[in-house]
């Protein structure tokens, strides 16, 4: 007889069943979630290229880390590979507190990346399925660590991309020499010389990361099609196409144009030698900074760019009889739509490229000069120091979609016909108004460039003007000459520096009829007040001050005149006033000198 105890224990045995069932079927059928132990196999140094170390299960690594670098381990690629089931833990150095882990990222096999959060030891432990840390299988594991932040550089500046770090700030270390600057904020560099390496400094929630950017070297263009450096007559040259048929070459500048604000174009340009070949080439300005050309032949391989305003320098008639958009003489025109080949006008031109209607394609080489004034809205084209082309339009709105800051190419092409062509950087002409000296000197918080002719002869007026690289320049100021003179005469203009960075300046002379000639350049002096403050940043954290230059107490005052925070550094020091509670708008750093007293007021915005 059963009974009624027994009876309720086998009822409770089998209501428990499916549960028994289901732990015994997941112990032996499903995977740990993180593995630990093993024995020590050696220690792991990543650097930015992937490294490759044999490994068999059980085993583990000691790898050093920094906080905010990424750390990458894998079996699936870059010369890791397992044919067995492979697991991958990253363990603290107790070896049992888990970072990371993975199982089947790719097939059976494991990938890891993990951004330390800390600094110090990690250990990267190999499994088997189930953690079976029991030895014999070998393989593979790839490795390495990569910077949270990276760099994209051109010639003359460079852009910052960073994630998984929050409120970095960013400093050269050392400063360089050569006037370019960093934004503290946003780590971009600007006004850099090509070619150079700056090494960055990057501070952030959990320490510092050290890179080294490197510029793009001059000459400063990304070229398609046929197009290729040519060092002729000592001079760095682009040609764009040889004395071929069927050729298209474009060089595009890797720093935009700023419609915004005025600027010259000036380049000195080969057009061939062969007077009856082609097509010639154009000068195009477009917002997309691409590197491909348009169509070739009678398009001179700027046909078919989008967005695009190109200034044409033609050495083909493609219109005869016609001649609603080509000419038979060598001639300029500006188009807009993309299409060189009519069939209707260009926006404005054509007109012959010399006041004589001669060839272009002669054999010698030609200035050439596009000048924008962004006020009245004017582009000038200038071909051997003569005016042949005035044309306004708002050329930021009707063509480059509202973008003022775009890219300029060169472009050229050859068909059935051909020329060999080319452009160098300006070259120093004799003026008209036979200056005798051109110099500057710094005066208080600017810097005066003056210029001396011993005779003029009907001179209408002069500019100075500055560029960085030697191909855009930029108006700094315009004065009237005297006219006709065969004294002596002195001109001065004040420039205050705007903006870091090193400056070449020139005297260009514009006579009466218009022609234009430039002086010799000579390097500005920058000269600017002493800066002892180089950068500084808010943040959630508070105001970071960046590269005191020497010992110095500083106060942060509010705008009403609170004081909010006081300190005293040490020379070259980076301040940081953490726990700050303020709101945006406009704050002071009084900042005095502790050797000479001498103080100054520095105006700061949140």
């Amino acid at each position: 007889m059963v009974s009624l105890a027994r009876l309720n224990q086998d009822y409770l045995i089998m209501r428990a069943l499916p549960l028994i069932l289901f732990v015994l079927f997941s112990c032996f059928f499903t995977k740990s979630y993180a593995c630990s132990g093993g024995t020590s196999a050696g220690v792991l140094v990543p650097n930015s290229l992937y490294q490759t170390q044999n490994v068999v299960n059980g085993q583990y690594y000691a790898v050093n880390v920094s906080c905010g670098l990424t750390y990458n381990f894998t079996f699936c690629s870059n010369g890791g590979s397992a044919t067995w089931d492979t697991q991958i833990t990253l363990n603290q150095s107790d070896n049992t507190t888990q970072l990371a882990y993975n199982d089947d990222a790719c097939g059976l096999q494991s990938n890891v990346s993990w951004t330390a959060t800390f600094s110090g030891t990690i250990h990267v432990l190999i499994s088997r399925f189930n953690c079976d840390n029991a030895g014999g299988n070998n393989a593979v594991l790839a490795y390495n660590v990569t910077s949270p932040v990276s760099y994209s550089a051109t010639c003359t500046s460079a852009n910052a991309t960073f994630s998984g770090i929050s409120s970095p700030s960013f400093a050269f270390n050392p400063a360089p020499t050569d006037g370019a600057s960093i934004n503290s904020s946003n780590g971009n560099i600007t006004n850099a010389t090509p070619g150079t390496s700056y090494a960055v400094q990057v501070t952030h929630s959990c320490g510092t990361i050290n890179l080294t950017v490197t510029m793009g070297t001059a000459p400063c263009y990304k070229l398609s099609g046929n197009a290729q450096t040519l060092v002729i007559s000592g001079e760095n040259c682009i040609q764009l196409t040889a004395e071929i048929n069927n050729q298209t070459g474009c060089a595009w500048s890797e720093d935009p144009v700023d419609f915004s604000s005025d600027f010259v174009l000036s380049l000195d340009y080969y057009f061939g030698n062969n007077i009856n070949g082609a097509d010639g080439n154009t000068f195009t300005f477009q917002p997309n900074p691409t590197a491909v050309c348009g169509q070739n032949g009678g398009q001179l391989g700027a046909g078919g760019i989008a967005n695009a305003l190109s200034v044409e320098f033609d050495t083909y008639d493609n219109d005869f009889p016609a001649h609603v958009y080509d000419m038979s003489c060598d001639h300029v025109a500006i188009e807009i739509d993309g299409n060189l080949l009519g069939p209707g006008a260009p926006l404005c031109g054509p007109v012959c490229a010399k006041s004589s209607a001669g060839n272009i394609d002669d054999g010698g080489t030609y200035l050439v000069e596009i000048a924008w004034n962004s006020t009245s809205q004017q582009l000038d084209v200038y071909f051997d120091g003569n005016l042949r082309l005035s044309c306004n339009s708002d050329f930021v709105n009707t063509v480059f979609g509202g973008q003022n800051l775009v890219y300029w190419g060169a472009t050229s092409a050859t068909g059935g016909l051909n020329n060999q062509q080319y452009f160098c950087p300006s070259t120093v002409t004799v003026l008209p108004a036979e200056m005798i000296s051109f110099s500057s000197q710094c005066k208080d918080e600017g810097e005066v460039f003056t210029w001396v002719t011993a005779s003029e002869d009907r001179v209408d007026h002069f500019e100075l003007e500055y560029t960085i690289n030697g191909m855009i320049y930029y108006p700094v100021a315009k004065v009237q000459a005297v006219g006709t003179s065969s004294q002596l005469n002195e001109y001065a203009v004040l420039y205050k520096q705007e903006g870091p960075g090193q400056k070449y300046f020139r005297i260009k002379t514009v006579d009466q009829d218009g022609r234009v000639e430039t002086s010799d350049l000579i390097s500005g002096k920058g000269c600017t007040k002493e800066k002892v403050l180089f950068g500084y940043s808010f943040n959630e954290d508070g105001l970071f001050i960046q590269s005191i230059s020497h010992e110095m107490s500083i106060e942060l005052i509010s705008s009403n005149g609170q004081l909010l925070r006081s300190v005293q550094t040490e020379d070259a020091s980076n301040i940081h006033f953490n726990g700050l509670s303020v709101s945006r708008g406009i704050y002071f750093l009084k900042l005095k000198e502790i050797r000479t007293g001498k103080e100054y007021i520095e105006r700061i915005y949140y």
